[in-house]
């Protein structure tokens, strides 16, 4: 080795002048040599360099790596290993070039923006309800009379009404004439639904008509007495008169031609009072409701001729009025 370094001081004016690519040496370095080939202080430079980028702290062992690299391309430099020195120390500085490389940031590009959400689609509009109603009127009749019956619905596309009726429109009216008591119901559906309604006519039985009331009743000959068989006849009477309180009347009495007529006006007199007297004591009739007139001979029914004929003239007729 000390050869070597007196080789190189005795001849070191000539080997700088002739090689422009020496430097001097770093101090710090105490190689024994003024100048030394260019790589190896570069390194020194890039070590410094490094150092003071903060690389030793970023990426130490890379720079610990990379400086002990330029060490010991000094130690073999020194060691006159000039060419292997030199490779060594450009190594150092290839390594000291690629200290803490930036990393590579993968950029991720952002997520695709969503698609927008549809507004979600308007509720369809809830269709109305429908309504029905029906009525009657007059709402209570007398058996054979007539009534109308009215509905109307709104919202309705399809109307029934019962009682036979059906199908009808969704307004409208009819006349109706039902025997008994009678509820009509409407039934009317639409896109809302359904809708009922119904009504009631009360139908009453016609009043019973004051006929005139017709006894048949006949007496024996020259006879006044009501004979038994007749009483059936008198009580039916007595109820025409109680279901008719206004019912006021004649008990008219007649005769055959039998005698003269004088006797049978008396007689047919006695007759029309006998049934009179009857209704007043005996079913509690009113008298001030019935009167008693004899006629006689007068407005025969029977020819006076013959028996069948001349018993057809005894006989009761009554006139009754319902006032």
């Amino acid at each position: 080795f000390s050869r070597c370094i007196v080789l190189v001081a005795a001849t070191s004016v000539t080997f700088v002048a002739g090689c422009a690519h020496m430097e001097k040496s770093p101090p710090e370095r105490k190689t024994g040599y003024a100048y030394i080939h260019q790589p190896l202080p570069e390194a020194s430079r890039k070590v410094d360099a490094a150092r003071a980028a903060g690389k030793d702290k970023q990426c130490p062992a890379e720079f610990n790596s990379a400086k002990d690299t330029v060490d010991n391309a000094y130690a073999i430099y020194i060691a006159c290993r000039t060419q292997e020195g030199i490779a060594m120390a450009q190594d150092g500085i290839n390594k000291l070039n690629a200290l803490c490389p930036a990393k590579m940031v993968e950029v991720v590009p952002p997520p695709p923006a969503p698609k927008p959400v549809p507004p979600p689609p308007a509720p369809k509009p809830v269709p109305p309800a429908p309504t029905a109603t029906i009525a009657i009127s007059p709402s209570s009749i007398i058996k054979g009379e007539s009534a109308t019956l009215s509905w109307s619905s709104q919202n309705a596309n399809d109307c029934t009404i019962n009682q036979a009726v059906g199908k009808v429109q969704p307004q409208g009216s009819m006349s109706i004439s039902p025997a008994d008591n009678t509820s009509y119901a409407i039934s009317c559906t639409g896109e809302g639904g359904m809708a009922d309604s119904s009504a009631n006519v009360a139908v009453k039985p016609p009043p019973k008509r004051c006929s005139p009331a017709v006894l048949d009743i006949h007496f024996d000959t020259d006879k006044s007495d009501i004979k038994p068989e007749y009483h059936g006849e008198l009580q039916s009477l007595a109820d025409f008169l109680t279901e008719f309180p206004k019912a006021t009347g004649v008990i008219e009495g007649y005769t055959d031609s039998t005698a003269s007529r004088k006797y049978n006006v008396a007689l047919s007199q006695r007759r029309a009072d006998s049934v009179r007297d009857y209704l007043i004591k005996k079913l509690n009739i009113a008298p001030e409701r019935i009167s008693a007139k004899g006629f006689g001979p007068d407005k025969p029914v029977g020819d006076n001729k013959t028996a069948a004929g001349r018993k057809m003239n005894r006989r009761i007729e009554t006139n009754f009025n319902c006032n």
